[in-house]
């Protein structure tokens, strides 16, 4: 797995797209400023992996801001999973795990 860790407000946030064509699930990993890391398990399910690891990016955003968290929106068995913060195509990207 490749994925790329992103710093934010003093925090690491990891990205995390888990799953296959058509079904990516979304996670982060937190990274906190005195080195203690929490996971969020799975966040929801998007069509593409970059819609999953900007969903987690904004996720992992809010809860270190304090903010409301963003929902996923759509189900994995809609064409184009998004969230209701949007999309962007300049959002950072992750890697993505293929299920064995």
């Amino acid at each position: 797995m490749h994925a790329i860790p992103l710093n934010y407000n003093d925090h690491v946030l990891v990205p995390l797209a888990a799953g296959e064509r058509g079904s990516f699930a979304a996670m982060v990993i937190v990274t906190k400023p005195n080195g203690a890391r929490w996971a969020s398990g799975v966040l929801g399910h998007f069509a593409e992996a970059d819609d999953a690891c900007r969903f987690a990016i904004e996720y992992g955003k809010a809860e270190v801001d304090g903010r409301r968290r963003p929902r996923a929106v759509k189900s994995h068995a809609d064409s184009h999973a998004d969230t209701d913060l949007g999309t962007s195509q300049t959002a950072p990207r992750c890697g993505s795990v293929a299920a064995p």
